[in-house]
């Protein structure tokens, strides 16, 4: 008996070690395999995020392309060439003039916008009056922040906003090392190869150092001579409504852009206040989304949590942005940990079968010694008989 125990107990201690192994196992299986469902799920939306960027830029540069070839935007242009020359001649300082009439002396100081006509009986008052109607009714219907045309010398000839930038040079003025200087500049040097200027985001100075993208396209005569450029200032409030949509992404999982500079080009998640050009994002895994890399990891964020991070890169005309989505580790480990009740009631099932059929093996063995016992003992009992009948 006391052997048959110690091999009840033995069997008892292999089912308890096989049930807490195959238990490991399953557990371990099982957060594999939501790493690889929330990895997946983050390198998707990583993706998706990274290709409604690439379209949304890709619709403005065809509007841009489309105005930009325009006749009556191009004659317009002509125009304003000529009426800056009447000025020159006339005033002597057509910015000064300009900037008397639609800025400073504006009837609506708050909304400039909204003035077509100066009144002053000039050429470019009669060709303004013409133009920004329609100028201002596709900014605010298509959600633009501004429209200008720049002449070949580098004059602002025109804006819907009228900011400070309004009746400026981008060569020589004030603004001349901004990003709508840039894209000037960039915009003229494709003018023979079609090609669109795009800037990266950054602080602009008229914008009240607002955060701004520039897009802009050379405007070119018949014979291909320089009319000068048309640039489009994007709204930033497109791009982070495109980074900041949340929903399905639990309670930590963001999209957020970074700049070559390691600067946030969206909002994060979890800051009240704007991080566009305020928080530096210096990982690993930022880094290789600049670089062109692409794939999905567990690393430290921006924060200096763990995350498990999936990156990829958007290349637009002459600069990347790193486009990441992430979600932190315990978020993860805490999904993971919601099923592992179930799995445990499966393994405390079959733990308890386990046992039940040693109790139940060993009941049988129990019942056969008896069985043999008795059989036994009848046995000696007709032994007996028989000797007493001899």
């Amino acid at each position: 008996m006391s052997e048959a125990k110690l091999s009840v107990k033995w069997i008892v201690l292999i089912c308890t070690l096989v049930c807490i192994g195959v238990g490991l196992v399953w557990n371990k299986v099982h957060m594999d395999a939501r790493i690889q469902q929330v990895s997946a799920r983050l390198v998707l939306l990583s993706q998706l995020r990274r290709d409604a960027l690439e379209a949304y830029f890709a619709t403005a540069e065809a509007e841009l392309r489309f105005w930009s070839i325009n006749e009556s935007i191009l004659e317009k242009q002509r125009l304003m060439i000529r009426g800056w020359r009447s000025y020159s001649q006339l005033a002597g300082d057509p910015e000064a003039v300009l900037r008397d009439l639609y800025i400073y002396g504006n009837p609506y100081p708050w909304e400039p916008h909204r003035l077509d006509d100066a009144l002053d009986g000039s050429p470019y008052s009669a060709m303004h009056a013409e133009l920004h109607p329609l100028a201002k009714l596709f900014v605010l219907e298509r959600g633009y922040y501004d429209f200008f045309l720049i002449g070949p010398q580098g004059d602002v000839y025109y804006s819907v906003a009228k900011e400070k930038d309004f009746a400026t040079n981008l060569i020589s003025g004030e603004w001349r090392e901004s990003g709508l200087a840039e894209v000037y500049h960039r915009a003229v040097e494709y003018a023979q190869e079609d090609r669109v200027a795009i800037s990266d985001m950054q602080p602009y100075a008229p914008s009240d150092d607002a955060p701004a993208v520039f897009m802009a396209k050379a405007m070119l005569d018949v014979k291909g001579k320089l009319l000068g450029v048309l640039a489009f200032q994007l709204p930033t409030e497109r791009i982070i409504s495109i980074m900041n949509f949340t929903a399905g992404m639990g309670d930590t999982g963001e999209t957020y852009l970074v700049g070559e500079d390691l600067l946030m080009r969206s909002n994060s998640r979890f800051s009240e206040e704007s991080t566009i050009l305020q928080t530096l994002v210096d990982t690993e895994q930022v880094r290789q989304a600049l670089a062109g890399e692409q794939g999905v990891r567990f690393s430290a964020d921006y924060r200096g949590v763990e995350v498990l991070s999936a990156f990829t890169q958007s290349r637009i005309d002459g600069f990347s942005w790193a486009v990441m989505a992430e979600i932190d580790k315990q978020e993860i480990l805490k999904m993971a940990a919601d099923q592992r009740p179930a799995i445990g009631s499966i393994m405390l099932f079959l733990y308890a079968l386990s046992l039940w059929s040693v109790w139940f093996a060993g009941r049988e063995d129990a019942v056969a010694g008896i069985a043999a016992l008795a059989d036994l003992d009848f046995d000696a009992g007709d032994i007996s008989a028989d000797s007493t009948a001899g």
